[in-house]
C-alpha cells in the first residue's frame, strides 16, 4: 500500500509531519501531470517549511488536517493509477483530470490558509 505519512524515529515539531505530507502530495501532483502527457513544472507555492512554525496553533492544526486529507487523495490515486499501469491499461484521462485537479486545489486551499484567504 502506498502512503505518504513521514518515516522517522525523530520526535518531530508538531507541524513536520504536515509539511513532509505537502511535499509528497507535490510529488505525486507531479507524477500524475506525468501521466497526464503535461510538461513536468515546479509548482509557485508557498514555502509550508517557513511558514508552519510562525502560524497560530489553530492554523498549523487546519494545516495539518488539511495535509492528511490531501495526502490520503494522493496516495489513492497513485495506488490506482500504479496498479492500472500494472495490469498493462492506460489510466483513464478523465481519472487523470479529475486527480489532478483534486490534488491542485487541495494545495491551493492549504496555501490559502497562509496567504489570510481561507
Amino acid at each position: 500500500m502506498i502512503h505518504f505519512q513521514p518515516e522517522s524515529n525523530v520526535t518531530p515539531a508538531p507541524y513536520a509531519e504536515a509539511v513532509e505530507r505537502l511535499r509528497s502530495v507535490r510529488k505525486a501532483l507531479a507524477l500524475v501531470e506525468m501521466f497526464e502527457g503535461r510538461p513536468r513544472r515546479d509548482p509557485e507555492t508557498i514555502e509550508f517549511e517557513e511558514l508552519m512554525p510562525l502560524a497560530p496553533p489553530a492554523l498549523q492544526r487546519c494545516a495539518d488536517g488539511r495535509s492528511v486529507r490531501a495526502a490520503g487523495a494522493a496516495a489513492a490515486g497513485i495506488e490506482a493509477l500504479l496498479g492500472a499501469e500494472s495490469d498493462g491499461q492506460r489510466p483513464h484521462p478523465a481519472a487523470l483530470d479529475v486527480l489532478g485537479e483534486t490534488l491542485r486545489r487541495d494545495l491551493m486551499g492549504i496555501e490559502a490558509l497562509f496567504a489570510g484567504r481561507a
